[in-house]
């Protein structure tokens, strides 16, 4: 009896933090005001930036971060985050990254976090000899068995994933732009201030572990 009255507790317990979580919607979720907006804001060369109805959670794949260990999206809370997928085979790639590495430094304290993944076979000494030999002081961050870009649907590089700070993909380009325009840097600055994303969030390689059974539980109901 007294397992079956501690079981239902639980139960209510997760349901009542199900229904607070449902009333707290996404910081990524833009109203239909705001999402009209952004719209309006996207610069004339990425009008192929294709905006989601709703926020899309993409966390339980890892790929690698730059010291080679497993990382998943969580690890960019708290920022607006460009997610740049390249490769070093893909000139439309390479002719974008200084326009990254300017978007770094120009929007950090906007809020607004870079993050370079290759897709090279070679994994991040590959990524990171390219980076190193043509001067970018871009993350290494890498892909190579495709565990997030098969998840996400990646089949055309270059892909460029905008996540809001609580690591959820708000749109996403395919193809070659000018990410560092003074229009884009505007539209990016929108989109962090509107979504609430702080520029001295934490930028940890892996994400915080969740403290047990309960803690996993109720991560899996805010983001899923």
């Amino acid at each position: 009896m007294h397992a079956l009255t501690g079981t239902l507790a639980a139960a209510t317990m997760l349901l009542y933090g199900a229904m607070a979580l449902a009333d707290n919607p996404s910081p990524s979720m833009l109203n239909e005001s705001e999402r009209a907006t952004v719209a309006e804001m996207i610069p004339e060369d990425m009008k192929g930036f294709v905006l989601h109805d709703g926020p899309r959670p993409f966390r339980d794949k890892t790929f690698l971060d730059p010291e080679e260990k497993d990382v998943d999206l969580s690890a960019f809370d708290g920022t607006l985050s460009v997610v740049n997928f390249w490769a070093t085979w893909c000139p439309p790639c390479r002719k974008e990254l200084p326009y990254f590495e300017d978007l770094k430094v120009d929007l950090a304290s906007d809020g607004v976090r870079v993050v370079t993944i290759s897709l090279d076979k070679g994994g991040r000494n590959k990524a990171a000899g390219y980076l190193e030999g043509e001067g970018l002081d871009l993350p290494a961050y890498s892909d190579p068995k495709a565990n997030l870009s098969r998840q996400m649907g990646i089949l055309g590089l270059p892909v460029t994933a905008i996540l809001g700070p609580d690591g959820r993909e708000i749109g996403r380009l395919t193809g070659e732009a000018k990410w560092n325009s003074p229009e884009a840097k505007d539209w990016l600055r929108h989109l962090a201030k509107a979504t609430g994303a702080v520029a001295d969030a934490p930028a940890g390689s892996e994400p915080a572990a969740k403290p047990g059974l309960l803690g996993g539980l109720m991560d899996k109901l805010r983001f899923w």
